[in-house]
């Protein structure tokens, strides 16, 4: 669990605010009309729309019995995955690099704040302690605001880059403190702790500066040389093969899960049309593909809940 708290916290700290609020002015194309907000909330509708529709499809066919959790499955996207892709090309800091980067974000994120709500109304029903889940966004606003006010004490700064160094590593517990914090908080209020792992990285991204990259590769050594590995041995331990050979309508849910997949992402990417090429547009659609960890931790979820069978929990992992 440790692992899978690791995985979401180091996807939220791949969040590169400052990037939102960075344009090249060389890929401006000037007919782009459209802001990268506009374009990735406009792709991001469509594809929860066209995801919602191929889960009421795999109801109907007896491939799922929850199509509401299904259909936030197939909605998400691996952040881990596209963040290094993009810095790899050299795309992170263009227009066309930005609108994927809010894309991925708001995919992530919106998906799940109503996996948790979702979960909520399974849990305890319809009730006012659904609204617990904004407490945790209140926290987020809170904890971002004052983090911002303790960065431009100089005198505080001065004292935290002494004690950064050696034994000390003030930086790093600070950053496991807010991780821990914002975990805790999310299990007081019965939310996934998935929202306040990635809620927690956020912050520390959003706090972060320049000259902390240094802090960046200690907690990825960290969670990728040891906790996140046993997350991905354990989710391989826990992969029910039995269940999926077993059941003929799991096996037959595969290509359909998969094609669903591809589909939802890459037929609402023509919306970056709008700024883009039709090159760019299937480039785009093509990226936003792949899942990673939110996937697997949603059908975790959906089966505990018993909204989703063994078998297909099997599948979806596969997929």
């Amino acid at each position: 669990e440790l692992g899978f708290v690791l995985l979401m916290f180091l996807s939220g700290m791949e969040i590169d605010f400052r990037s939102f609020r960075r344009t090249d002015s060389h890929q401006v194309r000037p007919s782009s009309r459209w802001s990268p907000l506009s374009v990735a909330v406009l792709n991001f509708g469509a594809t929860l729309l066209l995801a919602g529709a191929f889960a009421w499809g795999l109801k109907w066919i007896g491939a799922t019995t929850d199509s509401w959790m299904m259909g936030l499955i197939l909605s998400t996207t691996a952040l881990g995955v596209v963040v290094p892709i993009l810095k790899e090309a050299g795309l992170s800091q263009t227009l066309f690099g930005q609108t994927i980067l809010l894309a991925t974000v708001i995919a992530d994120f919106t998906t799940m704040f109503l996996i948790s709500v979702l979960v909520a109304v399974v849990s305890r029903g319809l009730t006012a302690e659904i609204l617990l889940v904004f407490l945790l966004f209140v926290a987020f606003f809170f904890a971002a605001r004052f983090g911002s006010f303790l960065s431009r004490i100089e005198s505080l700064q001065k004292v935290i880059a002494e004690l950064s160094h050696a034994t000390a590593q003030i930086k790093i517990r600070a950053a496991f403190s807010t991780l821990l914090i914002f975990v805790v908080l999310a299990e007081t209020l019965g939310i996934e702790i998935i929202v306040g792992a990635f809620l927690a990285g956020a912050i520390v991204a959003l706090l972060r500066t320049p000259e902390d990259r240094e802090l960046s590769n200690q907690l990825e050594a960290i969670g990728f040389g040891f906790f996140i590995p046993i997350f991905f041995i354990m989710v391989g331990v826990d992969f029910d093969l039995p269940a999926l050979l077993s059941s003929t309508g799991a096996l037959l849910s595969v290509p359909l899960l998969l094609t669903a997949a591809v589909a939802v992402k890459m037929i609402p990417a023509f919306v970056f049309r709008l700024n883009h090429t039709w090159r760019e547009a299937l480039a785009a659609g093509i990226l936003l593909c792949p899942r990673l960890s939110l996937i697997i931790a949603a059908a975790a979820i959906g089966e505990k809940l018993g909204i989703i069978d063994a078998s297909v929990n099997a599948g979806i992992v596969l997929v």
